[in-house]
């Protein structure tokens, strides 16, 4: 493409116009920061002063009420740890009670570096425990006699608010060490008085931001103060002018409450004229001020004048000099650039364009730009965390539809061409006891707190090439490249290394526990959904090792792989014990089958457990049907339960509920009676519901009931002083003479309906029964003796 011709006369003038530009550009530049300078140093001093005072005011203010919250969230986790509740609630004067209590208290102090010390009191015993003397003494006794004597004054615990007790001073000037909240046990006491816990906090923590910020100054020239409403100056960070004049420390201590939290106010003292700024916007109405000299900011002001004249001049002759020099180094790859775009060869002369490859590179950057821009946004949606998971989790599941190519492009374009060419180990964490993490965060917490998983894990795989990503809702994958390695032996030992770290790193920083595995080297993308398959069977195995096991390959060959059974014996035995209520007796057997058990894999010990509650459940039920009452519900919350079971003690705390909870209720039923009227009616339901059932017998009434027929019979006899069996052929011959004195049925008719046959050993029952034949029986009531069809 060639220019113009008005384009091409007028390309060398470019140097010129350049350099006048530059040259126009830096003079009014250069003009109007010096006016603007000029007019306005003065008051953007002062205003940076107010400023920067009202910063540091708002830090201290932010301090005090840090050290608020501090105290009092302090206190009340102090209060939920049972050892101080312990030392609080204590009849008497135990000292290893109180040493448990100083021990949770140095536990905090760990990482609370600006509580100085802890009171606790103990109203009942009037003992006082100090964290700073280590001392366990009286209110008359205690060192601290100013806190001792408040927390014994009734009047004082009635209409105490929270504020901090200011320790009292000799003279204004002299800063308080430290100020005490107070944490009284909640609820009142007949006393008037109650436990308490005392937080004493370093007040010169309310300025440490404000001499750490002042630090960067060789000599700082504003002087801080935080003043109690009392005028007891509690902490201050002084300047050399006021660090060697302590009177007009003095005055300002007095003159803080004229002030009233006022900004920016300009104050006489001694003569001199200072620059005050106040402030009291705090919880606990206490005075912050910034001080600063006046002679200091006229000072800074006529030097900063001077200088800048002198800064101006300089920078006027750089600014010259600098533009000649880049107009000129501008023009020359401007010139050569325009010739090699028109076709025409440039100066070989000229060390810019000497090389003319470099130009052809030039011209080729412009004809593929649009190409290369399109790829470039292509590119940054695919890269990042979010499209590497989601490639890798599909590799994982078998759920991509991309062709094998495909594949590859994208593991290209992300760096991962060396999982589809090198031999991998793949690691997996899993989060331990998820359903517990999943009930206590919400889902934006979990997603928070899974992406720190990663990124702790990814920083400590500094020296280990490797990909790391979260896959399903409590595991996380991390894929190793192990082109180098040639021993497993030795790549063990550094993969247990980094997983020791992870786990060490993942519950010091974000309290989160991890259990982890890793596999044997593979290669092959076609082996990545197996082995994560295999890897979620070997992370099973925790059931066995506990939570934060590490387990390796060669785990299992440790565990049996045949099926398991409970022995039938061992059955029967588990429900005779829970039948006799015999809970000891009940939880040696379940011990003797769990030692077998646990060394089976994991579906293989839930299933044999679910088994177990089967028979067992069904066992007791068919000798004591009255235990079916409410089950229904426990079971399903014991399955659920079950779900969630991670390792042996989940499983074990399950079958301990179970077999407690059912001997409990197989005692209840046995002591009571209601179990019995239970029973006998439901016998006599059957009965009279199927009388006419010639089959109808004891046998057949205890297998409904699934219960013993013994049983069955005694329990019968004993409440109706009679046999089953003739409480049954007794119904039938009621109904009998129904039938006969009601209806106009034949006997035939009527045996049938009452479950019985027509042999001489009716004939014989029924004389028996009625005290005369079944003839005569028919007379009295007026029937024919014929009529028997």
């Amino acid at each position: 493409m060639k220019l113009s011709n008005k384009t091409q006369k007028g390309r060398t003038s470019f140097l010129r116009k350049s350099f006048f530009s530059f040259l126009i550009i830096s003079i009014i530049i250069t003009v109007l920061l010096t006016t603007f300078l000029t007019f306005n140093y003065l008051r953007t001093t002062i205003s940076l002063i107010n400023g920067y005072n009202e910063k540091l005011i708002a830090q201290s203010n932010y301090s005090i009420t840090y050290l608020d919250e501090t105290a009092k969230k302090f206190g009340n986790a102090l209060y939920t740890d049972k050892d101080i509740i312990a030392y609080l609630n204590m009849d008497e004067n135990d000292v290893r009670v109180a040493i448990a209590a100083s021990r949770v208290i140095d536990k905090h102090f760990l990482t609370l570096n600006d509580i100085d010390s802890v009171y606790l009191y103990n109203t009942g015993l009037d003992l006082y425990y100090s964290s700073r003397t280590g001392e366990l003494k009286s209110s008359s006794a205690f060192s601290d006699q100013a806190i001792a004597k408040l927390l014994t004054d009734k009047k004082f615990v009635k209409e105490y608010r929270g504020r901090p007790i200011v320790a009292s001073v000799d003279e204004a000037t002299q800063p308080a060490n430290v100020c005490s909240y107070i944490l009284f046990e909640p609820g009142n006491t007949e006393s008037g008085l109650k436990n308490a816990i005392v937080v004493n906090i370093r007040t010169k923590a309310l300025t440490n931001s404000i001499q750490a910020i002042n630090s960067s100054d060789a000599v700082p020239e504003t002087s801080f103060f935080v003043v109690d409403t009392g005028g007891s100056i509690l902490s201050m960070a002084l300047s050399p002018d006021f660090a060697h004049d302590m009177s007009e420390v003095r005055t300002l201590g007095r003159k803080v409450q004229e002030l009233d939290g006022n900004m920016n106010q300009v104050q006489k003292i001694d003569g001199i004229s200072y620059l005050v700024s106040s402030s009291k916007s705090n919880a606990n109405n206490w005075y912050i001020m910034g001080v600063t000299p006046f002679k200091k900011i006229f000072k800074d002001v006529i030097t900063a004048s001077i200088v800048s004249a002198g800064i101006v001049a300089a920078v006027f002759i750089f600014c010259a000099v600098i533009c000649l020099f880049l107009a000129r180094r501008l023009n020359n790859p401007i010139q050569a650039i325009t010739k090699i775009i028109n076709g025409e060869a440039p100066e070989k002369s000229n060390p810019l364009v000497s090389d003319t490859e470099e130009f052809q590179v030039i011209l080729s950057v412009f004809e593929s730009m649009k190409e290369q821009n399109l790829q470039l946004d292509k590119l940054m949606r695919e890269t990042g965390y979010a499209a590497k998971q989601d490639l890798l989790n599909s590799l994982l599941s078998e759920s991509s539809t991309y062709s094998m190519n495909t594949i590859q492009e994208k593991l290209h374009d992300l760096d991962l061409d060396y999982i589809a060419s090198n031999q991998l180990c793949m690691c997996l964490f899993k989060i331990d006891n998820y359903s517990v993490f999943r009930s206590e965060n919400s889902q934006e917490e979990r997603w928070a707190l899974r992406y720190a998983i990663v990124n702790i894990a990814a920083e400590i795989a500094e020296e280990i090439p490797c990909e790391i990503f979260s896959c399903d809702s409590d595991k996380f994958v991390v894929l190793v490249d192990c082109a180098e390695v040639t021993q497993f032996k030795l790549m063990q030992e550094k993969i247990e290394r980094y997983l020791r770290e992870v786990q060490s790193k993942t519950q010091q920083f974000i309290r989160i526990s991890l259990s982890m595995t890793y596999s044997t080297l593979f290669k092959g993308m076609e082996h990545l959904p197996s082995m994560y398959n295999s890897m979620k069977g070997s992370i099973q195995l925790k059931i066995r090792y506990g939570h934060g096991c590490i387990i390796s390959p060669y785990m299992m060959d440790e565990i049996n792989m045949d099926d398991f059974h409970v022995p039938v014996k061992k059955e029967e035995q588990l429900i005779e014990k829970v039948l006799e209520g015999d809970i000891e007796g009940v939880f040696v057997i379940y011990q003797s089958i769990k030692k077998q058990l646990y060394n089976c894999s994991y579906n293989e010990i839930i299933s044999c457990i679910i088994h177990l509650i089967y028979c067992l459940y069904s066992g007791v039920l068919s000798k004591m049907p009255a235990i079916k009452d409410n089950q229904d519900l426990f079971l399903q919350e014991l399955l659920h339960n079950l779900q969630d079971a991670e390792v042996s003690t989940d499983i074990d705390d399950v079958m301990n509920t179970f077999l407690t909870k059912l001997c409990s209720k197989v005692l209840m039923l046995k002591n009571s009676s209601n179990n019995n009227d239970y029973l006998i009616q439901r016998i006599i339901g059957i009965v009279e519901q199927e009388y006419s059932d010639t089959g109808l017998c004891l046998s057949s009434i205890a297998e409904k009931l699934r219960m013993s027929p013994n049983y069955v019979g005694r329990l019968f006899k004993t409440s109706y002083g009679q046999s089953i069996a003739q409480y049954i052929f007794d119904l039938r011959m009621k109904k009998l003479d129904d039938y006969m004195r009601s209806t106009n049925l034949t006997l035939s008719v009527i045996i049938e309906k009452i479950g019985l046959e027509r042999n001489n050993y009716f004939y014989t029952r029924f004389k028996k029964h009625f005290g005369m034949s079944l003839s005569e029986y028919r007379l009295h009531l007026g029937h024919d003796v014929d009529d028997d069809d």
